[in-house]
Formats: structure tokens, sequence, C-alpha cells
């Protein structure tokens, strides 16, 4: 039997590995974490191992209430070697990780467990290799769904012509100012010279939504806040970011926006609607340590009574 609509999330669970132990992370795992503790049940598929790292992704998803049973555990848990410099931390992400090998049949299978309509979210990282682009390929042929991409570029990533290719047939397209900069450079675009307002139009903007079946794109601007754009380059909302009492670091904000935006998605808000939320709880992050915090009692204040029934329909 179907259960009802749960979120579909694809890609990385990793550790970032220092030099006195490891912290759990990989956008993919960061996102799903905040929708399960955000009371939207997601589906992760990824690749692990049974093995120490492995270990501490798992007790780190058991605190947000984040299944990892439909993750397969067969290979050496993904790492990110992390080398502490006096100017900063730098990031090394070896080849052939775990995330490279996610299995089509598997994907497939967690696919078919989700409702129709249901929202598939992905990032590019896990996608720098073919057997894990072929698995999202089969679950995207597979699953009647509304694709939520967040760019998430990375150095070790895919190439710029694989990213292209892979950004097709989007519902919502989520990028960084700097991304979009970045995107936008590669199709050869000219785009918005500043942050806009609503009612601004960029045709750079509806070209990359032509080109990628976006019928809205998200762009954050940092401690600015965020935009949303429809499919015509019209700018629909704006929501500013609030101010901070500190901040800790801004490790994993754009994955806590995600995390927002997709639970509010999930329950049949419009994206302008579940905007200045998502900026909001994104600026909190920026209050914790790491990407997720350490007490998930801070979503109490976030979650929403599910009364936005998600027929399948087209919100954002």
């Amino acid at each position: 039997m179907r259960e009802p609509s749960r979120p579909l999330v694809f890609g990385e669970a990793l550790v970032d590995a220092f030099a006195d132990g490891v912290v759990p992370g990989g956008a993919p795992f960061n996102v799903a974490c905040h929708l399960a503790a955000l009371g939207c049940l997601p589906r992760l598929v990824t690749r692990l191992g049974r093995d120490p790292a492995g270990d501490a992704l798992r007790a780190a998803a058991a605190r947000f209430g984040l299944s990892l049973d439909d993750a397969r555990a067969d290979a050496e848990t993904a790492r990110v070697l992390v080398h502490e410099q006096p100017q900063g931390h730098a990031f090394e992400i070896p080849d052939a990780q775990a995330f490279d090998r996610i299995d089509a049949a598997d994907a497939v299978a967690v696919a078919q467990r989700v409702g129709p309509g249901a929202w598939l979210y992905f990032g590019t990282l896990a996608l720098r290799a073919g057997p894990s682009r072929q698995a999202l390929a089969a679950i995207r042929t597979t699953l009647s769904h509304r694709a939520y991409v967040d760019l998430n570029w990375r150095e070790a990533g895919p190439a710029p012509s694989v990213i292209l290719d892979l950004l097709r047939d989007i519902r919502v397209l989520k990028l960084s100012d700097d991304e979009l900069g970045r995107l936008l450079g590669w199709l050869d675009l000219d785009g918005p010279a500043e942050v806009p307002v609503p009612g601004d139009r960029d045709a750079g903007i509806a070209a990359l939504c032509e080109r990628t079946g976006a019928r809205t794109l998200l762009v954050t601007h940092g401690g600015e806040g965020a935009v949303a754009w429809d499919a015509g380059g019209h700018c629909t909302a704006r929501a500013p970011a609030p101010p901070l009492a500190r901040i800790v670091d801004t490790v994993g904000a754009g994955d806590a926006f995600s995390g927002m935006m997709l639970a509010g998605l999930a329950q049949g808000e419009a994206a302008e609607a579940v905007l200045e939320r998502a900026v909001a709880f994104a600026s909190a992050s920026c209050g914790w340590r790491g990407a997720l915090p350490a007490d998930p009692a801070v979503y109490a204040r976030w979650r929403r009574p599910a009364h936005h029934a998600d027929s399948g329909e087209a919100t954002a």
C-alpha cells in the first residue's frame, strides 16, 4: 500500500573529519534532518557504511527523528577531510566516496514508496559520478515528482556541462547569489546588478528559468535575506534577514533555508508564503555551532500544524 506523500531527499550523507573527531553533514543529510525535526517524515536516498562514521550519522539522524532505513549500508561512509589552517579551514573531498555509488534499483524502490507528486530534493555533489547520476535519473523517470534543486556548488562536484544537463524540468531552483552569477556565466547570460525588489523584472532570470524549466527561482543573499523570482523573470517576493544578537557560524544556513522551504511546500504553501519563515530559520541557524542544532527542541517554535493538505498540485 502506498503511504501519504513524503519528501524524498537524494544525495550525500557524510562526516566532516577534523583532527579531533567527526561531525555529521552533507547538504541532503542536513536538509533531511531539518524536515524530520519539522514533522515532514522525509525519505533519504543515500549510501553509507557500518563503521564509526556511519554510526555517527545514525546517531545524529535519530536525534532529529530521521530514519536511515532506506540507505544501503555496505560501503565506507563518505568523509570530507578538514584541514585546519591559520587562515581558515580547507576542505578536501576525496573521489570514489559512498555517495558516488548510490544504487539505481535501491533508489527506485524507495521512490516507489512515496506518494505521487512528492517533492524531490537533490543537490549536485553526489551527481559527480555516473552511478549516482543514473540512480537519480531512474527516480525522476519512475516517480511523478516536483524537483527542488539546491545547486550547492563545490569545486569537487560535477563539471558545469554535467550540472547544466541535470538542471531540467525543475519546479524550484535554489541558489546563493554567488551561484546565480556562476550559473548565469555558464549560460552566457546577464543577471540583476543588485538585490531586486518585488515587481522588478530581469531578462537573464527569465532565460535561466526557461532553460531549466524552473517555475520558481529562490536566491539567497546572505545578510540581505532572499528573493523569489517567477518563470517570467519577475521578482515576486523579498524577505530581509532579521537582525541577530550573535553569529556563531554560517555553516549550513543554506540547508536550513531549504529545509524550512521544503517543509512549507510539502504542506501546500506557495514559496512566496514560506520565504520569510525560511530566511528567519536560516538566520537562526547562524547561532548554532555547525549545520544542525545541538538541541532538537529548538524546532518546537518552527513547527506548523499540518492543515495544508498537499494535493500534488503545483504550489511553487
